[in-house]
């Protein structure tokens, strides 16, 4: 018998049997070969898992074993409106929907009876919903929205069941409740909370459903109010959980800005009901109230009524969300004739010696108009001064000063006072205004009367009330302020905004005698019976204006009836306009405005008497009596 061959370098030998006979190296070499596979081996397997496959057959139909980029948005707290001494009037809660990927879960009547128990809810509209594991195309569902907007308290109560137990917890039921509540997703979606409900609802506006500003202050504000959202970006599973290690970007929201507004909580707040209760009585179309501080300029109340929920959107929220009181363009009739006056002061070569006769009703150009004494049984007002004329509202007594001065003069002082500008409110949808297009040379006769008491122009709430506290103010007009800061998430001052002179109007001599003008209107005029302030002093003007519609000239038995004045009349602390589109029952400023005016007057001097004792003028004892009405006393 031969010997066997040798290996020689590594050259395999041949046994007797024929079997090859592997040399050290030879093994190593395929021992590292089966090393190497074991991880590759591993790592598939791996991938498996966080596919969220079962690894027996029957388990993998219709699962999907890819892996997807997940996008999701982390919302931006929204910023805060606040009134001017802190009070919330608009806020976000932080709320829940509840989401579930229906193929997930094993034991859907199970886990629809926890939710029930734990966040409330139809049981059984639960296990309707789980069960939809197939989408309407037929393919497979992996998303349904459970519940929407659950609050804070619930979601806690929630979080502790698919929490960690304590330590009593043993492993394999630590393993089977994170099985149980794992297709269960919280999906953020803050909600904005107004907690005074109806509180200046036309001014501070509301958001819409993906929590931008929609209206008012809101809309205005949306920039500092949204922040800026954030974003995560990672890699998920079939069954939409975040794949360990994979996620690819992440980047904070950023909140957004608190707002204070100058709004005082308490003027406000009786503004609304005043409002609310004059729309109740006269049943007007809608109604608006301002208040300001002549000195500043700073708006301490704003309403439309009738006013709603914010909270509680009605049907009809296009026009009920509409604020009136800068975007209502109206002739504004006899409140204007404090511009009137003005010009006629400061142009008319001694004023003071001119009159003019109301007889009722008299030819102008070649249209017979009438003032509106005509309609009572004293059927005029006789001779009439420029002061007379605004204390009881004489149509043909300004009509005849408006001639003294020229419709040029009365024009170039209808600008001074803001007419067909914006006042420069920002974002609030501001309607300028309308005043004459044609050249003032060329106004006829009927063209000019009108003008002079209020009729053939357009203006808003807010630019009366600013003509009346350019007037409080020795004729320095300032510029309307709404909001007095910006501040940050920390409560640091971003933006701060001080009152801001606009331009000086009229001499402050000008100012001072068409404000004893006004005082006559509440004192012996128009508005004698239907406003007093016990112990101050007012001054005001009543307007009660034909409604015009459209290109058909004005409408029988329509009208804006309206109120502007101040108190005290002598350094004024509140300039209060009241408008009412349409009333029933009465349509003269003085009885349908003019008590509004009153009781918001006199809540605000109380208001600044307890808040702010060191500069409100006490009541004088010897105006706490209200003077005995005479008759004719309306307009």
């Amino acid at each position: 018998m031969s010997a066997p061959p040798s290996s020689v370098g590594g050259r395999q030998r041949t046994g007797n049997n024929g079997d090859s006979i592997l040399t050290g190296t030879q093994r190593r070499i395929e021992w590292t070969f089966y090393l190497l596979l074991l991880p590759l081996f591993f790592l598939a397997f791996r991938l498996v898992q966080l596919q969220g496959v079962p690894l027996h057959r029957s388990s993998l139909k219709g699962i999907q074993p890819e892996i997807f980029t997940h996008h999701e948005i982390l919302p931006a707290q929204r910023g805060q409106v606040l009134a001017t001494d802190g009070t919330a009037l608009a806020i976000t809660l932080n709320e829940y929907d509840v989401c579930a990927n229906p193929r997930g879960i094993h034991d859907k009547e199970k886990m629809a009876s926890r939710l029930a128990e734990t966040i409330g809810g139809d049981e059984q509209e639960y296990l309707t919903a789980l069960n939809k594991t197939t989408r309407s195309d037929g393919k497979p569902n992996y998303f349904v929205r459970l519940a929407r907007h659950v609050d804070e308290e619930r979601i806690q109560k929630l979080k502790a069941l698919m929490g960690p137990q304590g330590k009593t917890e043993t492993r394999v039921a630590r393993a089977e409740r994170k099985k149980f509540w794992e297709p269960i997703t919280l999906l953020p979606t803050p909600r904005r909370q107004y907690p005074l409900g109806d509180f200046a609802s036309q001014l501070i506006g509301f958001t819409t459903n993906t929590g931008h500003g929609a209206d008012g202050l809101e809309k205005a504000w949306d920039k500092d109010l949204g922040g800026k959202d954030g974003e995560v970006v990672s890699q998920v599973d079939a069954l939409n959980r975040p794949v360990p290690g994979l996620v690819r970007e992440w980047r904070a929201p950023v909140p957004g800005h608190t707002v204070v507004t100058t709004i005082d909580p308490q003027i406000q707040a009786d503004s609304d009901d005043v409002m609310n209760r004059l729309v109740q009585k006269f049943k007007p179309n809608f109604a608006t109230a301002i208040v300001m501080r002549p000195r500043t300029g700073e708006i301490l109340a704003m309403t439309t009524a009738p006013t709603y929920d914010l909270n509680q959107r009605p049907a009809d929220i296009v026009d009920r969300a509409t604020n009136r009181c800068v975007n209502f363009a109206y002739e504004p009739g006899s409140t204007f004739k404090i511009i009137t006056a003005s010009a006629a002061v400061e142009t008319v070569p001694n004023w003071q010696s001119h009159s003019f006769y109301c007889n009722g009703a008299q030819m102008v150009g070649k249209h017979l108009m009438h003032c509106w004494i005509s309609h009572f049984p004293q059927g005029r007002h006789g001779e009439e001064t420029l002061s007379d004329s605004i204390r009881d509202s004489c149509n043909f007594g300004v009509y005849g000063f408006a001639r003294l001065a020229g419709a040029p003069t009365m024009l170039q002082y209808a600008e001074r006072f803001g007419l067909g500008e914006r006042t420069g409110l920002e974002g609030l949808s501001e309607h300028p205004g309308l005043l004459p297009a044609n050249d003032p040379n060329q106004w006829s006769q009927e063209q000019l009367a009108n003008f002079a008491f209020g009729q053939g122009m357009l203006m808003t709430p807010l630019q009366l009330v600013r003509v009346a506290a350019t007037i409080a103010n020795d004729g320095v007009m300032m510029k309307p302020l709404l909001i007095k800061e910006v501040r940050d998430e920390q409560g640091k001052v971003l933006q701060s905004f001080a009152p801001e002179i606009d331009h000086k109007v009229i001499e402050p001599e000008t100012a001072h005698t068409v404000t004893s003008m006004m005082e006559r209107v509440t004192r012996e005029g128009t508005a004698k019976k239907y406003v007093f302030v016990p112990g101050y002093t007012t001054a005001g003007k009543t307007g009660s204006a034909q409604k015009a519609v459209g290109r058909k000239g004005y409408a029988a038995g329509r009208f804006i009836s309206s109120f502007v004045g101040f108190v005290p009349s002598r350094k004024p602390e509140f300039v209060i306009l009241i408008m009412a589109d349409e009333p029933h029952g009465s349509h003269w400023g003085s009885e349908v405005c003019g008590p509004a005016f009153a009781e918001i007057a006199n809540k605000a001097m109380l208001h600044l008497r307890l808040h702010d004792g060191t500069s409100a003028p006490a009541p004088a004892a010897d105006l706490m009596k209200k003077p005995s009405p005479t008759k004719n006393q309306v307009d």
